[in-house]
């Protein structure tokens, strides 16, 4: 074996990541209200860049305001992008207690069962539990548990499901004996459509019983939530496509809220500073202030090209409801467009365009392709699923099809997928099984 030892010179290519270069990336799958957020973490930092936004930020909440990087628009209603505030749901049990004589320990008993519902309105402490750490007869809180359980909305209180659905059939007067017996011993069965099984135990016929699936279908499982304060997540789109007499118009919808400019007065001032580091920072800020600039052009300008790349492919999709998804990939995105596959992933990420047809997610845009006679090769996912929703739509309900039937109807009509698919689609859609489709009265 031959060992030399000596110098070599050896030409070889190697990328390495910068810092400014993984920002720049990461920039590009920010939605707008995330690179708002972003713009003003930098604007927090340098003098130099001054940040004016017109709708609320993240931001926004908890912190002082600083007037050279924000300045707000006092005209834009901030108060329809802020969630709307309801009653409180321990306010509102309390006060319908008001007028109730009770002695000391019921009003501490009863204030710490109303403490401890969720807001769903299931009581989370057992009364056992609750005696030891009150110090108090467990019958005290039986009887204010009962107090409870008459209270407004109907089924607050209760400890599980089962018990918030019997109090609201009470309530409306239709809790049989019959029917509380199914409800109390056989509830597992009932809820999973074993009706038969309960058949064999009670004297009641099928179509009784699903009379009574009926009356629980319009009770409320979560009564709490009528008087809890909600959390409304506000969907701000990034990209709006509208079409006009002139074709289409694509806004990207940072241009519209977002304004980033460059302090050049301050900046003069700086660089005439006679301390050496006193200009170089500001340089460097100067510096910063240039690519963040670029790069958000840079984004804006990948993102155009893919809405262009995507309405070419689904510009029927955009204008029609009732129209479906044409298959379409990252890949064959990307390569329509110059870019890479994982580029386009990471810009229609967390992204919305509201176009004529509603609000879009991006990433929900792009589908696989499946397979079909009849030339039918542009049939997307997106398309079987409505092909299997118009299949049950029609069934008859006191025989539904099941996935097996719906298979053979869909390969009738041409479309190739497998039971498995079909189950993992129909459940997608939360699309109950046939049994529990099935009805024994229509």
């Amino acid at each position: 074996m031959d060992m030399n030892y000596g110098l070599f010179q050896e030409q070889t290519l190697k990328l390495n990541m910068t810092q400014n270069l993984a920002q720049a990336i990461s920039i590009l799958q920010l939605n707008m209200v995330e690179l708002t957020s972003f713009i003003e973490e930098i604007a927090i930092e340098n003098p130099l860049l001054e940040v004016e936004t017109k709708f609320y930020s993240p931001l926004d909440f908890g912190r002082t305001k600083k007037k050279r990087s924000r300045k707000l628009d006092e005209k834009q209603p901030y108060e329809a992008l802020l969630p709307d505030r309801k009653q409180n749901l321990y306010d509102f049990l309390l006060m319908q207690t008001i007028t109730f004589e009770l002695s000391d320990q019921e009003k501490k008993y009863l204030d710490f069962l109303i403490h401890n519902i969720n807001e769903s309105g299931y009581l989370e402490v057992d009364l056992e539990d609750a005696s030891k750490i009150l110090n108090l007869p467990i019958e005290i809180g039986k009887q204010m548990l009962r107090l409870i359980h008459e209270l407004d909305p109907a089924g607050i209180g209760a400890r599980n499901l089962q018990e918030c659905l019997l109090i609201q059939l009470e309530r409306k007067g239709q809790l049989t004996l019959k029917y509380r017996y199914i409800l109390t011993k056989y509830f597992h069965d009932f809820a999973e459509k074993k009706w038969k099984n309960i058949q064999r135990h009670v004297d009641i016929s099928l179509k009784e019983i699903q009379y009574l699936y009926d009356l629980i279908q319009k009770l409320n499982p979560r009564p709490g939530l009528l008087y809890s304060p909600e959390k409304t997540e506000y969907v701000i789109p990034d990209i709006i496509l509208e079409k006009e007499v002139d074709g289409w118009h694509i806004q990207i919808v940072e241009d519209l809220f977002l304004n980033v400019r460059f302090n050049d007065e301050y900046y003069t001032q700086l660089i005439h500073e006679q301390d050496s580091k006193t200009i170089s920072y500001a340089k460097d800020k100067y510096r910063q202030i240039q690519w963040l600039k670029n790069s958000i052009e840079q984004r804006k300008n990948t993102i155009l090209k893919i809405m262009k790349g995507i309405l070419q492919k689904q510009e029927t999709y955009f204008l029609d409801v009732n129209a479906t998804l044409k298959p379409m990939t990252m890949a064959e995105i990307a390569e329509k467009i110059g870019v890479h596959e994982s580029t386009v992933s990471r810009v229609v990420k967390n992204k919305y365009v509201k176009t004529p047809t509603g609000m879009h997610a991006l990433r929900n845009l792009f589908t696989n392709q499946l397979s079909s006679n009849y030339g039918m090769n542009n049939l997307s996912k997106e398309a079987v699923k409505k092909e299997i929703q118009a299949i049950i739509d029609k069934e008859d309900k006191t025989k539904p099809f099941s996935d097996n039937a719906i298979l053979s109807i869909l390969k009738d009509k041409g479309i190739h997928i497998s039971r498995r698919t079909i189950t993992k689609y129909r459940e997608s859609m939360n699309i109950p099984s046939s049994v529990k489709r099935k009805r024994y009265y229509v």
